[in-house]
């Protein structure tokens, strides 16, 4: 079983919670309650090669009741914000299967693709990076044939570019209609990744630096995070792959061929992205190695610098003990020069010993 990108226990969470309750979304009591003000954010946009039209909703009933007009080849629904209630008005409305709007509403979800005949559902993970981490989150995908239908976990994604290309006369994306936009959409999900894979790269180039000049406490922190987040990226890349791999090689009756080598291309992306991920995680577990290694010669500079020390100080030490037990017959303690001469073999006795670790290479090299 493909755990993907959240733990066993919220599985195990979310299958508790649905615990002998009948399949489908019209059981949930939320589904017959609105939901508040803000929660819910409600767009569509409607095209064609000549026209486009951006549209936003209050609710879920001011889009019920706005059709997609008859100029429109193509409407995309963009819902933000996860409410039964909403789910299940455009479920009725669109006549999406009650097992597809169940799995949108109840999160997290298996990356997944399911043709439900007049409906191709498509379950991907969305990633960002905000000041505050990795941002993770379920995207739902309601194929329709000319009709498009995104649920979103919270506000804001990674799709402004696709939206900026609809609105422009000309492009691709207004002469191919539904298909492309589902390919763009899913395309721009995987791409997104590689700017997010240059900022790890560029921690990781940093840390390396780090590690190599001044390391901190908090570096064997960092770097325990940069490997996380890695391994959190591969697990959401790996079934990013298996979906892009159904859409090209599997014949869905609602995607037409002209649009495969696009699925196709999709999936070389997430090829490459794994690749790339695979590579930072080696990277990481180097800068922990480095680390080891970094520590272990500072400590070991550090006893090379005390046992220094320590045999500089051991002959004087031993004449200082030699002349400092109390026999009564030793001939040099009546001696006028014997103070000095002392200091002058200790001065001497040290500075061969130094001149002897610095013939050897174990000091000043």
């Amino acid at each position: 079983m493909d755990f993907d990108f959240f733990s066993l226990n919220s599985i195990l969470r979310l299958g508790k919670s649905n615990l002998g309750t009948p399949p489908g979304i019209e059981h949930s009591e939320a589904s017959n309650t609105r939901p508040d003000d803000g929660l819910v954010t409600i767009s569509a946009i409607d095209f064609s090669v000549e026209r486009c039209e951006h549209k936003t909703y209050a609710d879920v009933e001011e889009l019920v009741d706005d059709p997609k007009p008859d100029w429109a080849s193509c409407r995309w629904v963009d819902i933000q914000g996860i409410h039964a209630y909403s789910i299940s008005r455009v479920k009725e409305h669109f006549g999406i299967h009650t097992l597809a709007a169940e799995d949108a509403l109840n999160i997290p979800q298996r990356q997944k693709v399911e043709d439900y005949e007049d409906t191709l559902f498509i379950i991907l993970r969305m990633l960002q990076l905000s000041k505050n981490g990795l941002i993770n989150e379920q995207v739902s995908f309601f194929y329709l044939g000319d009709v498009i239908v995104t649920q979103q976990e919270t506000q804001g994604d990674v799709w402004k570019p696709v939206r900026d290309r609809i609105a422009r006369d000309g492009s691709r994306l207004r002469e191919f209609g539904a298909p492309y936009l589902l390919y763009a959409l899913i395309d721009a999900i995987i791409d997104n990744i590689f700017p997010i894979l240059d900022q790890y790269f560029d921690m990781i180039d940093a840390l390396e630096e780090e590690i190599l000049t001044k390391p901190e406490k908090s570096t064997q922190s960092k770097i325990h995070k940069i490997k996380r987040d890695l391994a959190y990226l591969r697990q959401a890349l790996w079934p990013m792959r298996d979906v892009s791999a159904t859409l090209y090689k599997n014949d869905f009756q609602l995607l037409p061929p002209n649009v495969i080598p696009y699925f196709r291309d999709v999936h070389d992306h997430a090829l490459q992205a794994i690749e790339a991920v695979e590579m930072y995680i080696e990277n990481g577990q180097g800068l922990q190695d480095l680390l080891m290694n970094a520590n272990s010669n500072r400590m070991n500079e550090v006893m090379k610098a005390l046992t220094i020390m320590a045999s500089l100080f051991m002959p004087i030490t031993f004449l200082a003990g030699l002349y400092g037990m109390n026999f009564e017959f030793i001939p040099e303690l009546g001696w006028k020069y014997s103070y000095p001469v002392f200091l002058s073999v200790c001065a001497a006795t040290t500075i061969s010993l130094l001149v002897y670790f610095k013939k050897k290479g174990w000091i000043g090299g």
